[in-house]
């Protein structure tokens, strides 16, 4: 009888797993978005189900890993409603910029990102 070995079962296919889940574990700890310090975890599970014989048994090889998400993205927006209309507008807040700040006529429209000036 030729010895049950890890390496050897599904023709490597159990080992091949493990190392892919590994990869997937090692490209979640390069990604500069996810928290460096955070644990992830591979998972090798081996179920072994013998017949009523118990001369045989069905084995199941299953891979797993517990990554670590993106950190959440953040960002602030300025918000202003127009009094004459009662329209709301909003832009992304780019550069410390004031949204108080007086534009020239005709340079809103050349600032891309910056919030809509209303007509008082």
């Amino acid at each position: 009888m030729i010895p049950l070995k890890i390496e050897t079962l599904y023709q490597g296919g159990a080992v091949e797993r493990l190392h892919a889940e590994i990869q997937r574990v090692l490209a979640n700890i390069a990604d500069p978005n996810t928290p460096a310090k955070k644990v992830r975890k591979v998972k090798l599970e081996i179920s072994i189900k013998p017949n009523e014989q118990r001369n045989m048994a069905e084995v199941i090889v299953s891979t797993s890993s517990v990554i670590v998400p993106p950190e959440p993205l953040e960002t602030s927006i300025y918000i202003d409603v127009d009094r004459t209309t009662g329209e709301v507008a909003a832009s992304e807040m780019v550069g410390g910029e004031n949204p108080e700040q007086e534009l020239l006529p005709g340079v809103a429209e050349v600032m891309p990102g910056k919030i809509v000036q209303f007509q008082n």
